[in-house]
Formats: structure tokens, sequence, C-alpha cells
């Protein structure tokens, strides 16, 4: 099911964003003394966590409830209250809500379950629900939310069992999740590792009060200085990529986990809290332009959001990593797993080896290194010396210090948050031990400074603080510049929508400046003959038809045409194969020059996508470019250093480059095509659904690119 939308309407809000995550006075409805149930776990988080403000119990049943005087109902209140959590029976939920909304509730926070997300019937409650809180000015978060934790209010507003850990400080993460269980689940997780929120909420179906909303809450708060979210659909796309800038701007990064990267994932995440999934691949390149940081898991994010919080930032991306250990096992392993994480060991600078000279023997003045290799014997000076030096070091970036059991484990882990704050560089901590490792996290929680129990933590941790910097070093990028000759100039005469032929959507390229074959239409096979002549042999010879995508793949492409014979007959045979294919829909047969020469083959596309508009993408092309996936994608239009970016990032740049005695590409004359086609795509908007270039064949590097086949679709 799809979330409920209702028109905004024209009564004031009876109270701000901040009094509803930070409210003076709640009452509880459905309140009991059974923490079995979801109104008595509300009230006894409230209490046990310190809640400063008016705290009401709402039961009919009972005069008190913890010592607190009870009420009937919400209607019997003396005054009203800035927020009122309801964990009632969906049946009950309407009238509670139209009460709410007479006695002048400033919120509600609906834990309440089985509304639009269930189908027709709570969608259309759902619905009731929203346009009574809007008549009177009354918002509402939720529905099917577990609500708000305000460590720095002392407000959790919610019955998650992640409220029955201790000592819950204030911090500097904000967490925004449409997953109730999922936001306790990662604040419990993180808790125990020492990290601390500042406003953690859970928005649910989105019904009122959406995930928007709160961001722009989260992007104004001092208490929060890292943004973490869980999100399966938006509302608000648009909204969400502007916030995403405004964001970085306020120095504030944000980590980001969405599901519904898979087709199964799609599913889950509709038949959740009634959020339909976007485009992944979309959205992503959206983060990425943004300056976000976009994860594949929870966990991650969470410990990389505590990291962003707690530890010194990353100085600039694209810095090695040290890695110092006392166990040569443990280096051995994290080293080999750099690669994967997209990360790379550093290259020492001489002042760096001088000082390992001091401790190591000369075979080992090389990364990683392993304390037990020292001359006397692992020491804190000497740990406190190397770790300086790596701070020093202009490829040094962070450090990872993997610690495997040893009989000084928390002492020497206690010599690494100083040392990380002092070199003001981000130090992760791993102790990999079980139970016998317990006394070095201690110190490190002792000292607040993070730590990662598995070193698959600690580098997707890393990756995540690299993601962060490289969006960082964004924020300076000038927009895009429209290059000379590259439109905005749609050519006359094209179809008012659907299908293009290759010649029409050529014609579209070669407006934005996207070199082009030339070629000419033959409609007989001795007007096919003349354009070969024309054109120079070798040629190609295409059918031509609206009806029909790929054209090699139905036998309709003769490739090495040397002679008026081959043309005369590669023209018959594609003419009857275009007549099985689409019977009447022949319009004549493509007569094109033969490029040749080629480097390399890509593909070039453009789509208007729903949420995020206009959309680029390039990757290594040819038939098999379906089964490489091998793509990069962002939002157009693109620069030509995003270009290069993006080609840079593909996973077969190697073979641009030059391998197994292949000549290197002309990877500027990719890079210029793809920004070309990024404004092509800026230009014509929601009017070009789909545009293919493939290939686009690379000729040697200097030698340019041309454009050897192109189909396109229009909208009216």
């Amino acid at each position: 099911m799809t979330s409920v939308s209702v028109p905004e309407g024209s009564v004031p809000d009876r109270i701000p964003l901040a009094r509803i995550v930070g409210p003076r006075s709640v009452a509880v409805v459905g309140a009991s003394e059974d923490v079995g149930k979801f109104g008595g776990r509300v009230i006894h988080y409230l209490i046990k966590h310190g809640f400063p403000g008016r705290l009401v119990p709402i039961n009919p049943n009972r005069p008190a409830i913890r010592g607190l005087p009870a009420f009937p109902s919400l209607a019997a209140l003396p005054e009203p209250v800035d927020v009122a959590i309801l964990a009632v029976p969906v049946a009950h939920l309407e009238a509670q809500i139209t009460e709410a909304a007479a006695a002048g509730v400033g919120a509600c926070i609906v834990i309440t379950a089985k509304l639009a997300e269930s189908g027709p019937e709570g969608a259309a409650l759902q619905e009731r629900v929203v346009r009574i809180a809007r008549g009177a000015g009354m918002r509402l978060v939720g529905p099917n939310c577990l609500g708000i934790f305000n460590p720095v209010d002392r407000a959790m507003l919610s019955s998650s069992l992640a409220l029955e850990g201790e000592g819950f400080a204030p911090g500097g993460i904000g967490v925004i999740s449409q997953s109730g269980a999922l936001m306790g689940t990662l604040v419990s997780l993180a808790h125990d590792h020492g990290a601390r929120f500042s406003r953690c909420i859970s928005v649910g179906n989105q019904a009122d009060l959406e995930l928007c909303d709160f961001l722009d809450y989260l992007i104004a708060d001092e208490a929060t200085r890292v943004i973490a979210l869980y999100i399966e659909g938006l509302r608000s796309p648009e909204r969400f990529r502007a916030q995403l800038r405004q964001a970085r701007a306020a120095g504030k990064p944000v980590l980001i986990v969405k599901a519904g990267r898979s087709e199964a994932g799609v599913q889950a995440a509709r038949s959740h809290t009634a959020s339909l999934a976007g485009s992944y691949e979309a959205f992503a390149a959206v983060c990425r332009e943004a300056g976000a940081v976009l994860l594949d898991d929870w966990v991650p994010m969470v410990l990389a959001a505590d990291a962003l919080d707690r530890l010194p930032r990353l100085k600039a991306p694209g810095r090695g990593v040290a890695v110092l250990a006392s166990s040569g096992g443990s280096t051995a392993i994290l080293v080999d797993q750099l690669p994967d994480a997209g990360l790379r060991l550093a290259t020492l600078s001489e002042a760096t080896k001088a000082v390992l000279a001091e401790w190591l023997p000369p075979t080992h003045l090389h990364l990683p290194v392993d304390t037990g290799n020292f001359r006397e014997g692992t020491s804190a000076a000497g740990i406190n010396a190397v770790v300086r030096a790596f701070a020093a070091d202009p490829d040094i970036g962070s450090i990872v210090v993997p610690m495997t059991t040893s009989p000084r484990m928390a002492a020497n882990a206690a010599l690494m948050p100083p040392l990380a704050r002092e070199g003001d560089i981000p130090l992760l901590y791993v102790m990999g031990a079980g139970a016998v490792g317990d006394e070095a996290r201690a110190a490190m929680r002792a000292a607040d400074f993070p730590y990662y129990d598995r070193a698959s933590d600690a580098l997707a941790v890393l990756r995540a603080l690299e993601a962060e910097a490289e969006g960082r070093a964004r924020a300076g990028v000038p927009p895009p510049e429209r290059p000379a000759g590259a439109g905005p100039a749609i050519p006359e005469g094209l179809p008012d929508e659907g299908m293009l032929t290759e010649a029409e959507a050529k014609r579209l390229l070669a407006a934005y400046g996207i070199p082009t074959t030339r070629e000419r239409l033959a409609t007989d096979a001795e007007a096919a003959v003349r354009a070969a002549e024309a054109i120079g042999y070798p040629v190609v010879l295409k059918g031509v038809s609206r009806a029909v995508v790929h054209k090699s793949d139905l036998g309709l492409v003769r490739l090495g045409l040397a002679d008026a014979a081959a043309v005369r007959a590669a023209f018959a045979e594609v003419a009857a194969a275009l007549d099985r294919a689409a019977p009447g829909g022949m319009e004549g047969c493509l007569v094109q020059e033969m490029a040749q020469g080629g480097a390399a083959e890509l593909i070039l596309g453009a789509r208007h996508d729903p949420d995020f508009g206009p959309m680029v993408l390039v990757g290594l092309g040819g038939v098999l470019v379906e089964l490489l996936r091998d793509v990069q994608i962002a939002p157009a239009p693109v620069s030509l250093a995003d270009a290069e970016a993006m080609l840079r990032r593909l996973r077969l740049w190697p073979v641009l480059t030059g391998v197994r005695g292949r000549p290197p590409a002309d990877v500027a004359a990719a890079a210029e095509a793809l920004v070309r086609l990024s404004w092509l795509a800026a230009d014509l908007g929601p009017r070009l659904a789909e545009l293919d270039v493939n290939p686009l064949i690379l000729r040697g590097a200097g030698q340019g690119s041309i454009a050897v086949d192109a189909r396109a679709v229009l909208r009216r």
C-alpha cells in the first residue's frame, strides 16, 4: 500500500515541531501499571529516564498510575498537553484522535498500527484521522511508529524495549527512521558501544509529519552534529535533495540506509510502513552528489555516525591507512581487506621511517607495524612515538589498531584516545577478543572513545568516513557550466511522443555537439547503394522501425559491406527480417559509415527519474551491458570533473587506460560527450523518458569519440 497524503489545511499548528520533540507536558493514553502493555511501557520509560515535565496518565479505570493522578480521558484534563501518546487498539483510534483534537492537544504520537500499511480500510481510516487532526491544527507522528527518544530533554516518548538500557546521556547523533523497531535496535547496539544521541524519531507511515519535516529540525538543532536516516520511501524527494545540501553546508554529515535495492526489498518496504521505494540507483546518485553517505547496512551506519560524532574527522579524502597492532596475523588479514573496502595502505614518509627506526629493526620499517617486533618489546613509549609519527605523516589519513589478546590490552587501549585527539586523526580501535577483552573495551568507554568488535565493522566505518570526506570536498565545487554548442536547441520535426528512430535520436545528439556517424535513410536497395557510394565503403546497414528496440537481436544489422552487391543483398535480408519482426513497420534502412579503430566502447544514457528528475549514465557498452551492469549514474547536468570521476569509478576503468597491449582510449572525449548528454537531459526534462547511446566508440587518446547507435523515447 502507498502512504496516505492529505492536503495541508489552513488551520495554524498549535505548537512548533521543537515542542513535539521536546514537550513540556505529555499525556499517555492507555497508560497502565503493566509494562507488558504498550501504554504501560511508555509511562514506565518516561519516569525511568526522568522526564522533567508534566506527565498525565489517561485511564478510565484507575485513579492513579505509578503514583501519578490518572484522568479518565483527554477531555477531562484541566489544561491541554503538548503531546498525547496513543497506544490504543486501532478500532478506538478515530475516537481518540477526535477527543485529542477537541481537548487542544498539540500533537499525537500514534503508536497504533494496522492503518495504511494493512490495506484499503486501514488507509481510509488513516486519511480520516489526518483530516480530523489537521482540521484542528493538531499534528501527528506516525501512525505505526515507536515514537521519539530525546536524551537532551529527557523525553523518552516511546514504548521501545531499547529504553530498558541505563544512562542515556545526551550526545550528537540524530536519527530518523521509518522503522520503529530498527531505530530501537540501532540505538541499543550503539548505546552499548558508548555512542550518545540527541534526538531519535520514528516516523512510521508519515501520514502527517514526515521524514523531511524532522530532517529540517535536526539540521537546525544545535545539539545534533551527525544525522543517520533509515528510509523506505520519500514523500518529498526534491525537498529531501535540497536538505542534504543544507546539512552539508551546516557541517552535519548525513548517513543513510535505504530499503528497496532489490525487488524483494521494494515489496518488503511496501508492506511495512506503507511507503513505496523509488529508484535506488537514482537515489544513490543524488546522495553522492549532495555529499551524503549511503550504506547498505544499519550497523556500520550507526557506528560510523558515532565515529563522526566522537572522533576527529578525516582531513581530506584519498589518504592511506596506517595499521598498528601487536599481532602479525591480525595486521596481515586487515591489510588484505583494505582494497575490498576501497581503501589503501599508506606510503610512509622518510620522517616516519626515521621514527620507526628508533624502535624497530631495519627490516620492519614499513606498514603494517607489529609492536611485537619492537627491539625491546611492546612499550607505551614506543606506541606513543609511532602513533604520533603516523599522525604527522602527510599520506596517512587514519589509523586502525586491531588488538588481539595480550597481557597489557587494557593499558595499551587507554593510550589510544589521547593520542588520536592530540594528533587530530581518526583512530579506529578494534578489540577482537571475547570476554577477556572487556577490560580494554571498558577503558575505551571510560575515555569516551569508540571501539569495534570486528575488523570488518572498523573498515566499513572507515569507508564511510572516507565517503563523508569526499562529500565535504565537493562542497566548494562550482555548478556545471554548459559547453559551447551544447544546446539548448531541440531539432524540429521530432515526434511529440513515443520511440524515435536511430536517425532522429542522433539528431538530438548532434544538436548538443556529440559526434555521430554519417548516414542516410534509404527506402529501397538502389537508394541504399547510392547512399553507400556517397558515404564511402565499407558501410553498415540497419533496418529502421519504431517498433524495434534492439536491432542486432533480430538480425537487422549488417556490418562491413564493401561494395554495391553486398549492400543490395544486405538490404533484401534486413527487409525480410524486419517484415517478420514488425510486419508493415519498416521505414527503410539506414546506411551508415563503418566506424573503425575503436579502443573501447561505452554506453551513455539519460532518463527522467520520477522522483529526482534528469539522470545520466555511463558504463562499458556493447551487447553485454545488461550482464556487466558496470555503470555510474549522476543527476544532470554534470561538470567535466564529475564526468571524469564517474568514468574512474567504473570497475572496468583499467580497460579505458589500456590493457594487454591495447591503446588507452580517449577518456577526455568520453567525459565531454557525457557532459553534453547531461545538458540534453536537463533541457528536455520530463519530456525525455529515456535515451541510450550504445555504443559510443572511443578512439585512441586524443582521437575523439563517435556515437554509433542511439535510441530515445519522448513523452508529450
